[in-house]
């Protein structure tokens, strides 16, 4: 220990202070999963020294949990203990893909690379599992896996610490060690990983022996004498200063509750079923199904579903402008760890999001008329006019569902459709519910005194658009275009300027995969209005993309809608608030044509 330089004692101090940084930044990538409100300096100090103290300590489920409780006052025991447990855990698994990355390039062993390929594998398994199933049931409690984004986090927080800690250990080595940073850190990671799974105090014993077996090769009085001097460094020294700061928790601050930043930008959460009458688009509604919330930044306002990977911004701001809504969304997002996306955005949106230096696709196109203009005269309508009659020919009668609506024979038309198209998509489109739907403009077809199928539309002051349309397999052809036709005169009648019937998927299979949609569309000769989804970069584009996809086929149980009406709600002032009608949002834009 004599031979090792000043310097080098100087150099594996300062790995030490990056290691456990890196450690600090972990716990608050957890406080963050466990949404504890405490992520923050202190927490992340306490984070330090509670690894610091438990690591030496060993038992550091129960001296890590003390340490954390201990130096968060904001924290309760429970929080604590899940706190510990999420770190432990994960810590666990990024060193397993680490050793099996060391296996495979290092190859210490016969059969070294099949056991790191085999670690990796499991890795991304676990990964993907979390991904389709990101909760875990187990009786009455349920565990949230940490999101995709925690997990790149917390990978390469664990990379940082455990480099760094080899960084240490090499610079503390004998100079005539002999031993290259390339040949120590594969040994490290594989003796650390046997040094946490053995639990004893710092690993002692197991740790040793490991390095020892490992690097055979090299002169063992080298490498014990080098770890001698890492545990006076890596191990003593943050070991007495966190026994310090356990005594004296004053050390690390105030007492209080961290400021989080979303306060500075007036962060609030509101319930779904208070969404504005006079908002620019109708179909905002549907958060009032799929378990959204509207969430405020300042005067600006999003319909918000938060998921288990990712915060998603439907369609445009229900109140305010969107350019002001970028940062803070960003903000919110990584509050979560999660991905941030625009879906279904107008092209006024997209152009904002360009030029705020996000990524935007082009992924559906929105079918709009104008109920005012509306004729069924030209060729273009020609087979509308062939379907009408048809329905009219079989007695189909459309009305006005009213204020009087038939649950019971509604239900019995969704089982039908049920029985006859299997499993309604969800969470970006509706799904029949009573509460729900009694919030929505409902037009009911009738034959012989008998319902077979009816149509909702989300209503707002200047839109109305199209939401379930359900019929058995015996409705007559053209029952469904009776329904729209309805459903446009009685828009006229109220003098809303547009109305629509919801977007058509417009990426490169949408002419095989959905031709029948936007060819029941096309009938009413709409107005094609692009829709973009914006992210801040691909990355998150395509996860946020592969998470939609997920829960549109695989949605969340149906929440229900409390009763709700247009006219229970309040207007926004006009002049306060940006309120432009949802077919004028391409005056003025421009944007790329990439399609999905």
């Amino acid at each position: 220990m004599s031979q090792i330089p000043t310097i080098n004692w100087v150099g594996a101090g300062l790995a030490t202070l990056v290691s456990f940084w890196s450690l600090g930044r972990y716990d608050g990538v957890a406080h963050r999963h466990l949404h504890t409100g405490l992520d923050g300096t202190r927490a992340r100090l306490a984070g330090m020294f509670s690894i610091a103290f438990s690591q030496t300590a060993g038992f550091g489920i129960f001296t890590g949990t003390f340490a954390r409780w201990r130096l968060l006052p904001g924290l309760s025991p429970m929080h604590a203990a899940q706190m510990t447990a999420v770190t432990g855990l994960t810590f666990m698994g990024a060193l397993a893909a680490i050793c099996g990355l060391a296996l495979v390039a290092w190859s210490p062993f016969p059969y070294a690379i099949p056991a790191g390929l085999a670690l990796l594998a499991g890795c991304a398994l676990a990964c993907g599992a979390t991904f389709f199933f990101p909760t875990l049931k187990l009786g009455k409690h349920k565990f949230r896996w940490p999101s995709l984004t925690a997990m790149a986090a917390l990978g390469l927080w664990a990379i940082v610490d455990v480099t760094a800690a080899g960084t240490a250990l090499w610079l503390l080595l004998p100079p005539d060690s002999g031993i290259t940073l390339t040949t120590l850190l594969p040994a490290y990671f594989l003796a650390l990983g046997l040094a946490i799974i053995s639990s004893s105090p710092g690993g002692t014993g197991p740790l040793e022996l490991a390095m020892v077996s490992l690097l055979a090769s090299f002169d063992s009085t080298s490498i014990l004498a080098g770890l001698f001097a890492f545990r006076l460094v890596y191990y003593l020294a943050p070991a007495v200063v966190s026994a310090v700061v356990l005594f004296w928790p004053t050390l690390l601050g105030p007492k209080t509750r961290q400021y989080q930043p979303l306060d500075v930008i007036g962060s609030r959460k509101d319930s779904p079923h208070t969404i504005a009458y006079a908002r620019p688009r109708s179909e905002t509604a549907v958060i009032r199904q799929n378990g959204g919330h509207l969430r405020s930044f300042g005067f600006n306002q999003l319909a918000m579903l938060d998921t288990p990977q990712t915060s998603i911004a439907f369609f445009d701001p229900v109140i305010g402008h969107a350019h002001e809504t970028f940062a803070p969304l960003q903000q919110y997002a990584r509050s979560r760890n999660a991905l941030v996306c625009f879906y279904k955005c107008s092209p006024r949106v997209a152009v904002s999001a360009r030029k705020a230096g996000w990524r935007t696709l082009r992924i559906a196109q929105d079918a709009l008329v104008n109920p005012m203009t509306f004729t069924e005269s030209g060729s273009s309508k020609r087979q509308l006019r062939r379907k009408l009659r048809n329905a009219e020919k079989s007695g189909i009668e459309v009305r006005d569902a009213a204020n009087a609506l038939p649950m019971t024979q509604l239900a019995r038309v969704d089982r039908i459709w049920h029985e006859a198209h299997g499993v309604a998509h969800g969470t970006t489109m509706g799904r029949f519910e009573p509460g729900y739907v009694e919030g929505q403009q409902v037009f009911l077809a009738w034959q012989n005194s008998t319902i077979i199928g009816f149509a909702t539309f989300h209503v707002a002051e200047k839109e109305w658009c199209l939401d379930l349309i359900r019929m058995g397999p015996d409705a007559p052809d053209g029952t469904g275009h009776a329904l729209v036709r309805a459903a446009i005169a009685a828009a006229a009648e109220e003098n809303v300027p547009c109305l629509s019937l919801a977007a058509a998927p417009d990426h490169r299979f949408a002419d095989r995969v959905e031709r029948g949609l936007r060819r029941f569309k096309a009938c009413f000769d709409p107005t094609w209005q692009a829709q973009y989804i914006a992210a801040p970069n691909w990355g998150q584009l395509t996860l946020c993309l592969a998470e939609l996809v997920r829960l549109v086929h695989r949605p969340l149980p149906v929440h229900p809608a409390l009763p709700w009406a247009p006219s229970d709600l309040r207007k926004t002032p006009q002049g306060n608030w940006e309120t432009g009608i949802h077919n004028e949002d391409e005056q003025n834009a421009f944007v790329f044509v990439r399609r999905a």
